[in-house]
């Protein structure tokens, strides 16, 4: 990717529209903010949308979604406002929780949510029969054409697909980024992003060099931040022919992306952190260039609340040529369980919320990506200039080498696994080398079963 990305999220927003909004919301209520200049503002449905509450033939959706405020939280319920606006025999409230984590004990204890938000977990609640196929749906009457299908982003397509079946549909699709403090590059003279992890590390070099006392990096110790260097890099999650039984880290591309991140560390140019704390010390101008996400955007322009302009950068290419990454985020899913005239209903709201409208005005007000190419081609070109995380965000979601994250059941055990052979290595507690065989060594065991837990 070329160009320099870099400006400064200007947030323009109107006060809420009063009183009734016709959204019920357990757990607190949720503002909304409206980005006028953006030319896709959702006007709020006053009390139309609470009167379909009580009416004779109307469907009531309850949608688990775990945003409670904030720019998700407020772009979540200006939805809710204009899709009760705008439909007729289906009524769409809010319950803020955690679905990901709560939704299947539900479903266990018999009483799962209609519809609900959750993350890409996918296999255990496919296993657990919770999951309805979105398939019939999809491709059916009320579903999409062949050539709507076709300007969705590929990875959006393939994230919670199993077996052919579609389970799960992106709601709010995140990736990594890196975040900078744009006067602290252009005092020392960087005014364009790292074509490779080569020129990053050199760049980190000049940085620590103008001022000693900066933080040229900071880092997240999660494997959806250590996989995309892994991918660019020529690696691969799983061994070919192994059906996802066996990982492939301890390999050229991983004793290269280890090493590289091990350099960093031991040269001071790189410290591991969190999110909260890469976005106050970035606020505070102690930290040059933080890794994060599109979904973190919002929160770091919040963090420094105008003081300087915030730039953002794609992650570079590796030794494979391009650069890669992972498509991270919650998903729509109906549950089962539900009568046909619920599920009907739940899937209207699902295909009103992927419209072009709404993924426009959503990746506008949250810094999600959009994922499809007419939702991309309704955002200004001047609010993209503007609005770099946007920007970048949005052009990572349809590359061709932005992955779905794997799904296997005990994939969460896996990524723990990654992430603590990766700070290990990295932080010299342990040789690139058995950090790496072991890494292959305990995946093994998870995928395949025999690890004893």
């Amino acid at each position: 990717m070329s160009g320099n990305w870099k400006g400064t999220f200007r947030r323009n927003l109107e006060p809420a529209a009063p009183a009734n909004r016709g959204v019920k919301v357990r757990r607190g209520g949720v503002g909304v903010a409206l980005l006028a200049a953006s030319g896709i503002v959702l006007a709020a449905c006053g009390s139309a949308g609470a009167a379909k509450t009580a009416g004779a033939g109307v469907v009531n959706v309850t949608l688990w979604e775990s945003h409670l405020a904030g720019p998700v939280g407020d772009a979540v319920s200006a939805l809710v406002q204009k899709f009760n606006s705008s439909q007729h025999g289906v009524h769409l409230g809010l319950d803020v929780t955690s679905a990901s984590t709560k939704a299947l004990g539900a479903f266990e204890a018999g009483h799962p949510p209609l519809l609900a938000e959750i993350s890409h977990y996918d296999n255990s609640f496919v296993s657990a029969h919770a999951l309805l196929s979105l398939n019939s749906y999809m491709y059916g009457a009320d579903g999409f054409s062949g050539g709507q299908l076709a300007q969705f982003d590929p990875v959006f397509l393939s994230n919670g697909e199993i077996g052919g079946q579609h389970y799960r549909l992106m709601a709010g699709m995140k990736v990594s980024q890196l975040t900078y403090n744009e006067p602290l590059l252009a005092a020392a003279g960087i005014t364009s992003p790292p074509a490779t992890w080569s020129a990053l590390y050199t760049d980190l070099k000049i940085l620590k060099a103008k001022d000693p006392g900066v933080i040229p990096l900071a880092w997240k110790n999660s494997s959806a931040h250590e996989i995309p260097p892994f991918l660019s890099n020529g690696g691969s999650i799983f061994k070919a022919g192994t059906h996802s039984t066996q990982t492939d880290w301890n390999s050229p591309a991983g004793v290269a992306t280890f090493d590289f991140f091990r350099t960093l560390y031991s040269q001071g140019l790189m410290i591991f952190s969190h999110g909260s704390t890469i976005r106050a010390d970035l606020a505070a101008g102690k930290l040059a260039i933080g890794d994060g996400t599109s979904a973190g955007y919002a929160k770091a322009l919040d963090a420094v609340a105008g003081k300087f302009p915030v730039g953002v950068w794609p992650y570079p290419a590796g030794s494979s040529g391009h650069t890669a990454n992972l498509a991270q985020g919650l998903g729509f899913v109906i549950m089962t369980h539900h009568s046909a005239a619920q599920d009907a209903a739940a899937w209207k709201v699902i295909k009103f919320m992927l419209s072009p409208q709404s993924m426009a005005y959503w990746s506008m007000h949250t810094g999600y990506a959009a994922v499809s190419a007419p939702a991309r081609a309704l955002i200004p070109t001047s609010f993209l200039s503007s609005h770099p995380g946007i920007a970048v965000s949005n052009e990572i979601a349809s590359s061709p080498y932005t992955i779905a994250r794997p799904i296997p059941a005990a994939y969460a055990e896996v990524q723990s696994a990654l992430d603590t052979a990766f700070f290990n290595a990295v932080t010299g507690k342990q040789s690139v080398s058995s950090a790496l065989a072991q890494l292959d060594a305990t995946d093994q065991k998870y995928l395949t079963g025999k690890s004893g837990l």
